[in-house]
């Protein structure tokens, strides 16, 4: 009884509520095409419901006069003589009152985020509509705001600077260690974020836990895994030569590196079975760079620490998955440490290396293109855009690099 009673309530009420302001008086009709589901009700339930009905203060029940003999006598039409009293007495906030409380939060919330103001009047108009923002309502601001506080620690950190492990962040911005880690959550930063974040950015940063890790947000640090013959500067001098294998080492601690001797070559790799590989069975003058797919900033800064002398001195390969993906971590690196990256072994003279019964996988050549649009002022990069524009099938078969055995680019 009582769903059929606020089920009837708040349909009344979602006539006179509006985001103006409440009507304080009207005249409702109650049509069989619009309480369809009171009409359906047997008799016993209706009575009882209109006996309920009947003892609610600020509005008064009109049932039809003209029924035949023996014929149930339903609500004809409902006189709301209050509205405002109605919808408090129901315990419900009137929407011109949440709108209100809504925007002066809105308008007091402050953070320090370059499009801020932007998004305010966005939030603004989809609150004013009845709309959500992002999935956000507008009685729901602080989980709103509460996601601003992370934007604006990402946009005001600087890369140098390490982040805080996940759920120390966490705890320091909300008293809760775990909030940051909430999977919801974490969507709704990422949302706010991917209008202000590289193209590149957006399509490979596919959740709101991955696009945290980017910006060096995770419940542990990533060590970088890199090989090369060389001084690495930390707090002490580490001689990479003496590794075989290459090191993993957090990120924040390098400072800088010293080549003994010019190295050969540059090759990022993006998948880490290719990398262990590369390193245990090729042995040269190259560095290899580990890239995790899509490398995290605090990543990048590495890099750039590393290539800083070799830009325009060695070529600089990337050797990831013939596909959208690895096309745009490429154009990414490309842009990120602003140098010229020659793909390798991703051009279309690729071929795959498959049985002879297996199926290929293939990729649209239009969607290739579009995931090298970004970086084509980079002379490499324009190259592979041209050849894939040559091409006359509108195909191209998927290469992933760990069915492609490791070959130094000095002998390739």
């Amino acid at each position: 009884m009582r769903d059929n009673l606020e089920r009837f309530v708040n349909q009344l009420i979602a006539k006179i509520d509006k985001p103006e302001g409440v009507v304080p008086e009207c005249r409702i009709n109650i049509t069989d095409h619009t309480y369809r589901w009171y009409f359906a009700l047997n008799n016993s339930i209706k009575t009882t419901l209109h006996q309920t009905l009947e003892s609610i203060a600020d509005m008064e029940i009109q049932y039809q006069r003209k029924v035949a003999l023996g014929t149930f006598k339903h609500i004809e039409y409902i006189q709301i003589t209050d509205g405002r009293s109605l919808i408090e007495s129901q315990g419900i906030t009137p929407q011109a009152d949440e709108i209100r409380v809504a925007f002066q939060h809105l308008e007091m919330a402050e953070f320090n985020v370059p499009w801020w103001d932007d998004t305010k009047l966005k939030i603004a108009q989809a609150w004013s509509s009845k709309k959500t923002f992002y999935g956000v309502k507008r009685n729901q601001a602080d989980r709103l705001f509460d996601a601003m506080k992370i934007v604006e620690y990402i946009v005001q950190s600087p890369e140098s600077e390490p982040s805080s492990d996940i759920r120390t962040l966490s705890a320091k911005l909300y008293g809760d260690s775990k909030k940051l880690e909430g999977k919801s959550f974490a969507s709704l930063v990422r949302k706010l974020m991917l209008p202000h974040i590289d193209d590149d950015v957006v399509d490979l940063v596919e959740d709101g836990a991955r696009l945290l890790e980017y910006f060096g947000i995770s419940k542990y640090p990533i060590p970088m895994r890199f090989k090369a013959y060389g001084q690495l500067l930390c707090r002490g001098v580490i001689d990479l030569s003496a590794l075989h294998y290459g090191i993993g080492v957090s990120p924040d601690e390098v400072r800088g590196i010293e080549w003994g001797q010019r190295p050969s070559y540059v090759l990022f790799i993006e998948n880490p079975t290719s990398f262990e590989r590369y390193v245990r069975e090729i042995d040269d003058s190259g560095v290899i760079i580990y890239t995790a797919g899509f490398p995290p900033r605090s990543w990048a800064r590495v890099m750039d620490i590393i290539i800083a002398e070799l830009r325009g001195a060695v070529p600089i390969y990337h050797w990831g998955d013939r596909d959208t993906g690895g096309y745009r971590i490429l154009a990414f690196l490309a842009k990120r440490l602003d140098t010229d990256i020659q793909p390798y072994r991703m051009g279309v003279e690729e071929q795959p290396q498959t049985q002879a019964d297996e199926k290929l996988e293939e990729k649209h050549v239009a969607e290739l293109m579009r995931a090298l649009e970004s970086a084509r002022g980079y002379p490499a990069i324009s190259a592979l855009y041209e050849d894939l524009a040559k091409l006359p099938m509108e195909n191209l078969p998927w290469i992933e690099q760990e069915q492609i055995a490791p070959v130094s680019p000095l002998k390739h």
